[in-house]
């Protein structure tokens, strides 16, 4: 175990880079390319990520974008000795991650991400559908705020070598109420040590969107933290 995290320790410094391909899919008949470069500074906890399609897609890219880039993890801070950080030390080999989000009005979304550390860059490459979308579906208006800060709770999963993930992403809409999606996901690495149960605080900053949804960048801060809860005596 020490072993993995000295090697992650030093994998992770300074400037990381990712690329991003995935395949959106909104029904049968409709699917979309989406491409992507980032940057990260791990030990801060800091990355950017810039999208680009090259076709206006259906939902906002305030919630595509957002659950693409939940998928770097090996980016969030892990500070001191509080904890294992499962997901560093999962490369150079190779992650897989599978995803459930249920939105609060019925939309159903299910993924597959795989992660490879390639020449000093982390590719994503995902498959995402989106089943019940209709086009008076919240998540189509183009009004929806950034992503709101949230925290992520991380635990071991069924198996060894695997960790599970709880996310409830929340959105404000333009009448002043808000949409959430709550994200599942199985996190996979062969022959890793399962992560203690904690939590992963992140906080999203959009710094470019087009109005058309072809382009979008955000920024992501993440920290990992254990949260202690006392009784009264």
């Amino acid at each position: 175990m020490d072993h993995r995290m000295e090697r992650a320790e030093s994998m992770f410094t300074g400037t990381a880079k990712s690329k991003v391909i995935a395949d959106i899919h909104f029904g049968d008949e409709h699917s979309y390319k989406v491409t992507g470069e980032g940057f990260s500074q791990p030990l801060d906890g800091a990355q950017t990520l810039a999208l680009n399609c090259g076709k206006s897609m259906p939902v906002n890219f305030n919630i595509i974008g957002t659950i693409i880039q939940t998928n770097f993890r090996m980016f969030t801070q892990y500070t001191g000795t509080m904890m294992y950080d499962f997901f560093k030390t999962s490369f150079p080999g190779t992650m897989t991650i599978d995803m459930e989000g249920r939105f609060s009005d019925g939309l159903v979304l299910t993924a597959t991400c795989t992660l490879t550390y390639v020449k000093d860059t982390l590719i994503c490459r995902c498959q995402l559908t989106f089943d019940g979308l209709l086009e008076e579906s919240v998540a189509c208006s183009d009004e929806l705020s950034p992503t709101l800060p949230c925290y992520e709770v991380i635990d071991k999963g069924d198996k060894a070598d695997e960790a599970s993930s709880s996310l409830d992403l929340v959105w404000r809409t333009d009448l002043g109420g808000k949409y959430s999606c709550r994200l599942e996901s199985v996190v996979k690495c062969g022959g890793n040590f399962a992560p203690s149960y904690h939590f992963i605080g992140h906080d999203f900053k959009v710094t470019e969107k087009s109005a058309n949804n072809l382009h979008f960048a955000q920024r992501l801060k993440s920290r990992a933290s254990v949260i202690n809860y006392y009784k009264n005596q």
